[in-house]
């Protein structure tokens, strides 16, 4: 029996979306679902720039983990274009969580839940040189 998912730490919730071909009124009935923490993948590795395990460190899960959601989440791009399928955004088993921080040294991003701790450093290089993450006016980091 395979163990139960861990939600996933995300740092902000994602519009539910939908990507449809240009010009098509009746887009297509067929449709595939990238689920958050896909999405969330995907903008920390392809977008930030994060390898993976650093990704792993952000989201709270293991390294392969990270790469089977990467995985997952590329293939179901691919389908989406070349199969001319309308791509949605929604879901998955994620939770956001306030307290984000991103270190000044290696730009990783992330969270303590329990601000008792008065020592910050960053989990991926160790770095002391920490600030808080703030969302811009529109919510996006």
């Amino acid at each position: 029996m395979a163990r139960p998912i861990k939600p996933r730490k995300l740092i902000l919730p994602h519009r539910d979306v939908s990507f449809v071909l240009e010009g098509e009124v009746n887009y297509n009935k067929e449709s595939v679902t990238l689920l958050s923490e896909e999405y969330e993948v995907i903008k920390l590795v392809d977008y930030e720039k994060m390898n993976h395990l650093q990704t792993a460190k952000v989201l709270n899960v293991s390294r392969p983990t990270v790469t089977r959601i990467y995985e997952r989440a590329r293939n179901k791009i691919a389908e989406s274009l070349v199969e001319l399928k309308t791509l949605k955004l929604e879901g998955g088993n994620s939770i956001y969580l306030e307290n984000w921080f991103k270190c000044g040294f290696c730009n990783s991003v992330f969270n303590i839940p329990d601000m008792k701790t008065f020592n910050i450093n960053c989990p991926v290089c160790f770095s002391n040189l920490i600030s808080a993450f703030q969302k811009n006016n529109e919510g996006k980091l």
